[in-house]
């Protein structure tokens, strides 16, 4: 693949903040990145994570109250430029997610088309029916790049998407065999992110809507 066939380019967790929709359309962005889990009955959006009952969510770098007013999901799609493709990439292991979020789909995006991503990929297989979805098995380790390499000529998704540190030439190369699509979070850096499509990765994720800017405008002649 050459940068001028026009990679996805994703905006990393863009959906999880309504102010951040329109931004990350007006940059250019295929798709916007959306964290969904299903909590208490509701699907609700963002990155952090609730610690069971204690009233606390945590992320990486952060520590928040738990009891402060989580965005849900309709709310987001309400908001959805209607030409930018929604990427949900499913949290946590609820066995309920995969029917509330097609139910959402239904709801609020019909016939539109969408891609879903996770490193819980029970849930993929409830999207492999549905022909707007765009299938993505995320891989985040070691095992399971190793668990991926035993199955992936048999399975039926649009393709896999990786932790950078997992991506070295060889890894992309090896997939380009195998898989239509590669994609790759998190990209902040321009020419780190034109080396990876140069070599071969279909979709790029990112933080920094100027690489989105960036990657969207054609090549110098």
């Amino acid at each position: 693949m050459t940068e001028t066939q026009h990679p996805l380019l994703i905006a990393h967790r863009a959906g999880n903040h309504l102010d951040a929709l329109a931004p990350a359309a007006d940059a250019g962005a295929h798709l916007i990145e959306i964290d969904v889990w299903f909590h208490r009955g509701r699907l609700e959006v963002g990155h952090d994570k609730t610690l069971g009952p204690v009233p606390l969510r945590w992320d990486r770098w952060s520590l928040g109250l738990g009891w402060r007013r989580k965005v849900l999901l309709p709310e987001i799609l309400s908001q959805l430029p209607p030409h930018i493709e929604p990427m949900f990439d499913l949290k946590g292991h609820h066995p309920g997610l995969p029917a509330a979020l097609l139910h959402a789909i239904e709801q609020h995006l019909p016939n539109r088309p969408y891609a879903v991503s996770s490193q819980t990929w029970a849930y993929l297989d409830h999207f492999l029916h549905d022909d707007h979805a765009r299938v993505v098995r995320s891989v985040g380790s070691t095992e399971a790049l190793q668990l991926l390499r035993e199955d992936l000529d048999s399975w039926p998704g649009a393709g896999v998407g990786f932790q950078f540190k997992l991506l070295t030439p060889e890894v992309i190369a090896e997939l380009r065999e195998r898989t239509p699509l590669i994609v790759t979070w998190t990209i902040n850096d321009l020419e780190q992110a034109r080396t990876l499509i140069r070599q071969g990765v279909g979709g790029i994720i990112t933080d920094n809507l100027d690489v989105i800017r960036a990657l969207r405008e054609p090549p110098a002649e």
